[in-house]
């Protein structure tokens, strides 16, 4: 049994982070494996994991690697 999930994001709003993260997105995390596509207007993340302990953690590092670029792009202005 295998646990995903997908997250859809703004692409005008999210293009700068993305740009910033996309070689972690396209790396596997611990037991996850991410995948990132596109269309015109939103950018797609889907993570897999065999369990929730792991989907967990992908979700978790993910969402670190955005906070992290926020904190930078504040700092920067």
């Amino acid at each position: 049994m295998k646990f995903e999930v997908s997250v859809s994001l703004d692409k005008e709003r999210y293009r700068t982070y993305i740009q910033a993260i996309r070689p972690d997105l396209e790396q596997d995390v611990g037991r996850s494996t991410t995948r990132i596509s596109e269309d015109e207007s939103r950018f797609y993340i889907y993570i897999s994991s065999p369990d929730t302990v792991a989907l967990r953690a992908a979700v978790g590092s993910i969402t670190r690697w955005f906070k992290v670029v926020k904190d930078i792009m504040e700092e920067l202005d």
